[in-house]
């Protein structure tokens, strides 16, 4: 992958995956894999939290797989995003295999398809890298700020959201544990693309990657002749990333 594509499509996920507000520690009343599956999958698209942890093993230690339980203040930014991501979530289930305390269930996932938002993105913040080059501008400077404001202003996004009307339905497999008499959703990263659209996770259309290959191109023919070492920052740049990201997850 082209570095600066990778670390745009990195603090954009990053941020995509921060997203979300609440807290840990309720449990859930759910009392069959079904009840889970439902109160689990209503409280992600109701961006209640508490109630998604709960029922999942989404909190790890002090991380999460998805939505990171941010300070209150540092949320608000976030919501916008992750409503546009889960507003229009449904499920349906359509079979469940329990033996003992272990559950297999095959459920349908219907959602807007987000495959494309990466993709628009990183080829507006293209185009606006060759327009503010034309006119001079400090390169590496730019793709900084480029990175500061996917990191920072995450309601940016949010107008790419919201312009995807495709949608589409998955069958995925959920695992479910019942520990102490409480069933509970194992999470896996298929099946939290497929919750969130497969929001950011580098799949896209063929109608977007054409262009964002053509870009790219662009990108490798010039750089050096604007004077950019993308490598030499790249890691310096992944290093922030990741420095913020572990902010926010604390």
């Amino acid at each position: 992958m082209n570095p600066f594509k990778q670390i745009i499509s990195t603090s954009v996920i990053c941020a995509m995956l921060v997203a979300g507000c609440g807290a840990d520690g309720a449990k859930a009343r759910a009392q069959t894999p079904e009840d889970t599956i439902h109160t689990a999958l209503t409280a992600l698209r109701e961006l209640d939290m508490e109630t998604f942890n709960a029922c999942t093993n989404n909190k790890k230690g002090d991380k999460y797989l998805l939505f990171g339980d941010l300070l209150k203040d540092k949320a608000q930014a976030y919501l916008p995003l992750a409503e546009a991501m889960v507003s229009n979530l449904s499920w349906e289930i359509n079979s469940i295999e329990e033996t003992g305390d272990t559950a297999i269930a095959n459920v349908t996932i219907h959602n807007r398809d987000f495959s494309n938002v990466i993709g628009d993105y990183i080829a507006d913040m293209i185009r606006y890298v060759e327009e503010q080059h034309r006119i001079g501008a400090d390169i590496s400077l730019l793709i900084q700020n480029i990175i500061d404001e996917a990191l920072h202003n995450p309601e940016l996004l949010v107008p790419y959201l919201e312009a995807c009307t495709e949608e589409f339905a998955a069958d995925v497999t959920v695992n479910l544990s019942r520990v102490d008499g409480i069933w509970q959703i194992h999470l896996t990263d298929s099946l939290c693309e497929t919750l969130l659209g497969y929001a950011g996770f580098d799949n896209f259309s063929e109608d977007i990657e054409p262009f964002i290959k053509a870009a790219e191109q662009f990108l490798n023919n010039n750089l050096k002749r604007w004077g950019v070492d993308l490598e030499k920052h790249a890691g310096q740049w992944f290093e922030q990333i990741g420095n913020t990201v572990n902010n926010f997850l604390h």
